[in-house]
């Protein structure tokens, strides 16, 4: 069975060829920008990524830096990767260099295998750089960029890294981080992050300053795809199979057939056999859906959607988009001119560009689709049905 929220690896792992060659195409000659939100598998397909690097013998760096709240802080995470990498060490001189050039390295490098010291030297590295980070990295990356190898790294949750930088790194920060892509030919970069990253850089230089990024949007999987992955599980199970029970999961979840909302409802069937048994049936799986996916028991699986809005927007923008939601899980094909009256009534404002802001940050966040013929949707099925129940009321 696929795992419920944890990244899939290994087996587990599942149809993302296309989103794979896509970025390992594209890493020749660009930087990699992934579009998803929380458990849809962007993290799955970072890992997988550096699989197929760690496989050709080439160098990938993972960073996690969701903790990230400095440019300083995000340069010496960068550089405590690089000392970790078993490949840096083995085609490389970086870690000669290192010493050669810098106290904070030379004065722990007998150490450096020991935990520890580890935390000690990443906390002299973020206070040599903290002063003069730009002056200091760009030392850094001359000498990464003297080395014989290209080097790629992954970088996950960067928007809310960048998010929690003050204004003014904020901005440094960004140009210089483009700089850098633009002027080192031996390093590419895959940036990833589960809140939009377009309105986070919209006040800090723009979208300018990431529009050199190809950007691969992570969906859900094909139908066939999805079919084949729910009767494996029930042959994995020891359970009957008939077709109309996978498209009963599908139409439960809706067409996108997002990973982690298939986890949830085979999970939940899983369950629903173990504790009570029972004939399979799509009477059964229709059960399952209202009760134990939409009822209070399954209430958590989706509560980070609407908790988001709260933490990523700002208290205007939150208010206009809860307001909209609202409206959009109660109808179908939404009429834009009826979202914007929402948002000048919610917010005070008649900015039309400001409110086609919120919705392109509704859209890239998957809270919702929208063109100008069909109006506004919400993007799953099941989102819209939860949203519905628990905050649906007008």
């Amino acid at each position: 069975m696929i795992p419920v929220g944890n990244p899939a690896i290994g087996t587990d792992f599942i149809d993302r060829e296309n989103e794979i060659a896509m970025i390992l195409s594209t890493l020749e000659k660009d930087s990699v920008l992934l579009i998803a939100p929380r458990r849809f598998g962007k993290t799955s397909i970072m890992r997988r990524v550096e699989k197929e690097f760690a496989d050709n013998d080439e160098i990938c760096v993972f960073l996690e830096v969701e903790d990230v709240n400095s440019p300083h802080r995000f340069i010496s995470e960068i550089i405590m990767a690089l000392i970790e990498n078993e490949k840096i060490e083995q085609k490389t001189n970086l870690i000669s260099a290192f010493e050669g050039g810098f106290n904070w390295f030379r004065n722990n490098i007998e150490e450096i295998g020991i935990s520890v010291f580890k935390a000690k030297l990443r906390s002299n590295i973020e206070k040599d750089l903290k002063n003069d980070w730009m002056g200091e990295s760009k030392q850094i990356f001359d000498i990464i960029a003297e080395l014989d190898s290209n080097i790629c790294f992954i970088i996950d949750e960067f928007p809310i890294a960048i998010e929690k930088m003050v204004q003014t790194d904020r901005e440094d920060f960004l140009h210089w981080f483009r700089k850098l892509r633009q002027i080192s030919g031996k390093l590419r970069f895959i940036v990833g992050g589960s809140v939009s990253i377009d309105r986070v850089v919209r006040d800090a230089g723009g979208v300018t300053v990431i529009n050199d990024f190809k950007r691969v949007r992570i969906g859900g999987f094909s139908r066939e795809v999805a079919l084949d992955l729910i009767e494996n599980m029930f042959e994995d199970e020891g359970w009957k199979y008939e077709s109309s029970f996978g498209d009963k999961i599908l139409e439960c979840i809706g067409e996108t057939n997002i990973p982690y909302f298939i986890a949830i409802m085979l999970s939940a069937i899983k369950e629903e056999i173990i504790l009570k048994g029972g004939e399979m049936s799509v009477d059964l799986i229709e059960k399952i859906y209202n009760y134990r996916i939409l009822g209070n028991e399954g209430k958590h699986y989706f509560e980070h959607y609407h908790q988001r809005l709260r933490i990523y927007y700002d208290d205007l923008e939150q208010k206009a988009a809860k307001a909209i939601l609202r409206s959009v899980c109660n109808d179908d094909h939404y009429p834009t001119d009826l979202a914007y009256g929402i948002y000048k009534r919610e917010t005070g404002i008649d900015n039309y560009e400001q409110f086609m802001d919120l919705l392109a940050d509704l859209s890239n966040d998957f809270y919702i689709e929208h063109n100008n013929e069909n109006g506004l949707n919400f993007y799953s099925k099941i989102l819209k049905d939860w949203w519905r129940i628990y905050h649906g009321g007008i």
